[in-house]
């Protein structure tokens, strides 16, 4: 009995031993998981302040030498549409939108293929035109690249893709419902094939 006792007593002490032991190991990892909360926080909330403030410049574009001057504009532009419902702020979107459409269909280095798949996106919920438009401008811009269609129609399509499944604003799409589906079981490939007619 009295050896029970001690054994309990020296296993006691252990778990305490080895409990104090653990403590700055656990202090140290919340403090990175706080840290790593913060930062992240702190990153979603620039960049949801960036989008909503945005301004169209108030500069015109007059000759090809001006388009590479409103390229930061462009993918500011397109971030804000990104991160703004369609059923919000309609006037400055339009304003946008125009901004967009001005700058794509002039810039000497970046083109925007469209077809009939993407009117009726935009037939269904109008803006997805320009969300492709921008998203086309945004991928070349930012990585370079004006080459490879397939991931600049990617990077478009995700765009138009994270706007319709937040909800806001948006009118259900048969079609865009099938686009993300194919995306989902990983066969978004097949679907630029058929529907933008994109080679590998």
């Amino acid at each position: 009995m009295r050896n029970e006792k001690v054994n309990t007593i020296t296993n006691f002490d252990f778990l305490i031993s080895y409990f104090v032991f653990l403590i700055p190991y656990l202090k140290r990892l919340l403090m990175k998981k706080l840290n790593f909360l913060f930062l992240a926080t702190m990153l979603l909330i620039n960049t949801n302040l960036s989008a909503q403030e945005f301004r169209v410049p108030a500069g015109q574009i007059k000759v090809k030498e001006d388009y590479a001057e409103y390229e930061k504009d462009i993918i500011a532009a397109d971030k804000w549409l990104v991160a703004t419902p369609f059923n919000e702020q309609k006037e400055r979107r339009d304003q946008v939108n125009g901004f967009i459409k001005q700058w794509v269909d002039g810039s000497p280095t970046v083109n925007c293929e469209l077809n009939p798949t993407i009117f009726d996106f935009e037939k269904k919920n109008p803006g997805m035109l320009y969300l492709f438009m921008g998203g086309c401008a945004r991928y070349v811009l930012e990585n370079n690249d004006s080459k490879d269609m397939r991931a600049k129609h990617k990077a478009a399509l995700m765009d138009m893709i994270t706007v319709y499944k937040a909800g806001k604003g948006i009118k259900k799409d048969k079609k865009m419902e099938k686009l993300i589906k194919a995306k989902e079981e990983g066969k978004l490939d097949e679907w630029l094939g058929e529907n933008l007619k994109v080679g590998k």
